[in-house]
């Protein structure tokens, strides 16, 4: 088992090359959710130059891809999953492979995400003689807040490719370089993308007694809701309200008779989240009809927490502890406070969502985030290993 894993190690190694290469390229013409048109395009053409690899395009979503080997094996099939979308956020890195376009960036890793789990399909084509039961490889679109998951579960992922267990592994900054960590059971957070929209009288800023001002009202709003949360949440569970958009005005002395505020709510309590989201809904319509304004409050784009199949994790501990020691591999002291889509394929079948530690100073989404290519080589080795074993 871990003299495998040395020869996948040394391998990945020999092909780092190529996996820079692939890395960069996706880098540097990143898509946004439901547009990876060219995204899409490279992948299946790396996947169709590797011998035994079976591909399908378009499955669920038009640019969905997904890679197939051992299919003629029979029996459950073990998938592997990597995202293909980018954000909106202007890149900042000054790297000569920057995005091409200032609105959209890999700036969450999903570019070191494809070119290693096109690394572990080659890896494994090279050695299809030796596995046991087909291997997936799903390059999944949208899961930047459009729900690709969902779509693909619903267009029967699972059991157009008899999938009976499933893994993802997501590089992370702020954690030790080239750790493994997961969790047992909950992982990341229950997640939710909100909208406060407030209409009323506008008009310019000369005259403010003459409007309700929907701006206003939304400074008020954010200031009670935070104060929600710290005064009618146990400190001891785990809950944040963040908002990163607002709209109003375009000109700076017209008072908007629209405001909208875009957020996000987590929490790692399925109730508590329940909670807060009927209370920001009560606050918001409670303070506009004291101020004369409509307000609507709308969830969008629900995730649930991600589970990990326990024995799943067990099974990821036993064999990656064999390869890389215990040393390298750690359990999450409590769910982090991402959302991830991944929670689809959780509460279907047996999966797990792990982390790879890249040790870097900017954050997930900061316009200088970029990752450490030498760690390339391991991911791909690292979930080659996994597919031949789990």
């Amino acid at each position: 088992m871990a003299s495998v894993g040395v020869k996948l190690l040394s391998g990945a190694e020999s092909m780092a090359d190529d996996l820079v290469e692939w890395r960069r390229a996706f880098h540097q013409f990143p898509e946004l959710g439901l547009e990876e048109h060219m995204t899409a395009s490279k992948i299946e053409g790396i996947l169709s130059s590797m011998p035994g690899m079976e591909v399908v395009k378009g499955f669920g979503l038009p640019t969905c891809v997904i890679g197939r080997l051992g299919g003629e094996l029979g029996g459950k099939s073990l998938a592997c999953r990597a995202e293909i979308d980018a954000v909106e956020v202007r890149e900042d890195t000054g790297l000569p492979f920057s995005s091409y376009d200032n609105r959209v960036s890999h700036v969450q890793g999903h570019d070191a995400h494809m070119a290693s789990l096109l690394g572990a399909a080659a890896l494994l084509s090279e050695r299809r003689e030796i596995l046991t039961h087909p291997v997936v490889f799903i390059f999944q679109p949208a899961e930047e807040g459009k729900g690709g998951a969902q779509h693909l579960i619903e267009a029967g992922l699972i059991d157009t490719f008899k999938i009976g267990k499933m893994f993802c592994v997501h590089w992370i900054p702020h954690l030790p370089y080239g750790q493994i960590i997961t969790n047992k059971g909950g992982v990341t957070a229950h997640s939710s993308k909100l909208h406060i929209g407030l209409m009323g009288p506008g008009g310019h800023g000369s005259t403010p007694y003459l409007t309700a001002d929907p701006l206003y009202l939304a400074a008020r709003l954010q200031i009670e809701l935070q104060g929600m949360v710290t005064r009618e949440v146990n400190p001891e569970k785990t809950v944040v309200l963040s908002f990163g958009r607002i709209e109003a005005a375009d000109v700076y002395n017209v008072i908007a008779e629209e405001t909208h505020l875009w957020g996000t709510l987590r929490s790692t309590d399925r109730e508590l989240h329940s909670f807060v989201k009927s209370r920001i809904e009560e606050i918001a319509k409670g303070l506009s009809r004291l101020s004369h304004i409509a307000a609507s409050v709308e969830y969008m784009l629900d995730y649930n927490q991600v589970i990990n199949n326990e024995n799943l994790v067990s099974d990821i501990f036993k064999y990656g502890t064999a390869l890389i020691g215990s040393e390298a591999m750690e359990l999450l002291r409590s769910p982090l406070l991402v959302g991830e889509d991944f929670s689809f394929y959780s509460e279907q079948i047996p999966s797990c969502l792990m982390f790879l530690g890249t040790g870097m100073e900017y954050g997930l989404y900061h316009a200088r985030y970029d990752i450490p290519e030498n760690l390339l080589p391991f991911a791909a080795a690292w979930s080659a290993y996994l597919a031949l074993f789990m």
